[in-house]
């Protein structure tokens, strides 16, 4: 089943209206990932600084509702928080930011935005009229991987909504609604929202349990060279319904085990499949899994792709004294844990190969291929739009052509949850190709969303 994850809701809604059986016994809410870009949760499968590049993001909420989010900046090796602060939003409001290459040599997040922050951001030393704080390398501790500051340089992004209000923004008693509003562009009084935070108050205590009212967007951007790209945060739906998940600015909760619908939802050859677990987590894991990612890619003259392979519950199973399914290794195994890949390509003229054992440097026998960290660089045919590092592999075409489209086969070592319908792994990405003349003024980039294929779900 390819793009198993699209056409949920058109099929959901053609079998209530049919008296189909699938919903009638489904729960009423499930974890899914969305078919309208808007969720509780957004993953934005990458940013990065390297190579020339800032990553540009920004999240909108689309309702008249004041929200409390929670924005989380994980690195790309094993998901080791770098920076997390909490926003609060206005309705209607959009918050963004830009992440860009630290003086310390990591990263730092800039923003020129008004909406109140918690903890409120501090001024730029260097850049007129904008806040920002820097990634943190305090919890990069694990034995045999970089700890340095140079690991912050990329990664993804965790966006979770932790609750909302729909009381009256003018009403000066509602202290968080009513100072976290926007008058003529800028929030009454974000010290008096920031001050609910610590302690935690009654005033955001008592928010609403979230709704699936954010959006999101992310530009990767090299100004220098004139190019840039866009991509889409993988929204998830009703993944918190009971009450609210309002945690202190600093705290590593919430996170992706925070959900209260153990429920995952997906659609498998035009079939509603609904899983149980016990956790968040393997709801989460089982609602993003695949047997394999399909896209394209484009190299030759001028021409340069780059996969992003993102697995971002990954470090739920893996960063811990014991393994869990559906993964293999704990990290850090010599510095990595890695999962078994397929590669089957092919060129635009339906010529076909199956990816040998010296496809990807460093070099791994047979035609089985490691995916060893959190996100992962799929490189093609010996050139590059993101730059180096050790979670960014090469990939060789060679045997049919420098243009075409790959399936990478994704296999687990065992049952999420003990659910044996959940196969494949946990995957979210793009590819991004850029076409570069040589000038500045005439690059063209793109970004493509993976496509997902869905056996035996």
């Amino acid at each position: 089943m390819l793009n198993a994850r699209k056409k949920l809701a058109t099929l959901a809604v053609a079998s209530a209206l049919s008296g189909g059986a699938l919903m009638m016994s489904a729960p009423a809410q499930a974890v899914n990932v969305s078919q309208t870009n808007t969720g509780e949760v957004l993953l934005f499968p990458y940013y990065t600084v390297k190579n020339g590049y800032d990553t540009i993001f920004s999240v909108v909420n689309t309702t008249n509702v004041t929200s409390l989010m929670k924005i989380r900046f994980r690195e790309a090796l094993n998901s080791r928080e770098v920076r997390d602060f909490n926003v609060i939003m206005s309705p209607y409001d959009v918050w963004n930011g830009v992440i860009t290459k630290a003086a310390d040599g990591g990263a730092l997040v800039r923003t020129w935005d008004h909406t109140c922050t918690s903890p409120i951001l501090p001024a730029s030393a260097t850049a007129t009229g904008a806040t920002e704080i820097g990634f943190s390398s305090a919890l990069l501790n694990e034995t045999g991987v970089d700890n340095t500051t140079a690991r912050e340089q990329e990664g993804y992004i965790e966006v979770l909504l932790m609750g909302i209000s729909t009381l009256d923004t003018n009403t000066a008693a509602n202290v968080v609604e009513y100072n976290a509003k926007h008058v003529a562009g800028t929030p009454r009084n974000c010290a008096t929202v920031d001050a609910q935070f610590a302690p935690l108050s009654a005033a955001v205590l008592g928010f609403l349990p979230p709704t699936n009212v954010l959006k999101g967007h992310v530009t990767y951007i090299n100004v220098a060279n004139g190019q840039s790209m866009d991509a889409e945060p993988t929204a998830l739906e009703s993944f918190r319904n009971g009450s609210n998940m309002v945690s202190a600015p600093g705290d590593l909760l919430p996170n992706l085990n925070s959900g209260d619908d153990f429920t995952a939802r997906t659609l498998v050859d035009g079939a509603v499949i609904t899983n149980t677990f016990t956790n968040s987590i393997n709801a989460v894991t089982a609602t993003l899994s695949a047997d394999a990612v399909v896209n394209e890619y484009a190299s030759g003259t001028g021409a340069a792709t780059s996969w992003i392979v993102t697995e971002p519950t990954k470090y739920f199973y893996v960063d811990a004294a014991v393994i869990s399914p559906p993964f293999k290794e704990i990290f850090p195994t010599a510095g990595k844990s890695c999962d078994t890949a397929t590669f089957t390509y092919y060129n635009r003229e339906e010529a076909g190969q199956a990816a040998s054992g010296t496809e990807f440097s460093p070099h791994q026998p047979g035609a089985s291929f490691p995916l060893c960290y959190e996100v992962n660089v799929v490189d093609y045919n010996g050139s590059t739009i993101f730059g180096a590092g050790s979670n960014h592999m090469t990939f060789t075409t060679a045997a049919v052509g420098t243009s075409g489209w790959v399936n990478l086969g994704l296999a687990n070592t065992g049952n999420v949850g003990g659910v044996t319908t959940v196969t494949g792994l946990p995957a979210i990405g793009f590819a991004a190709i850029m076409r570069d003349t040589g000038s500045a003024a005439t690059n063209y980039g793109s970004n493509t969303a993976h496509s997902f294929r869905s056996g035996n779900h």
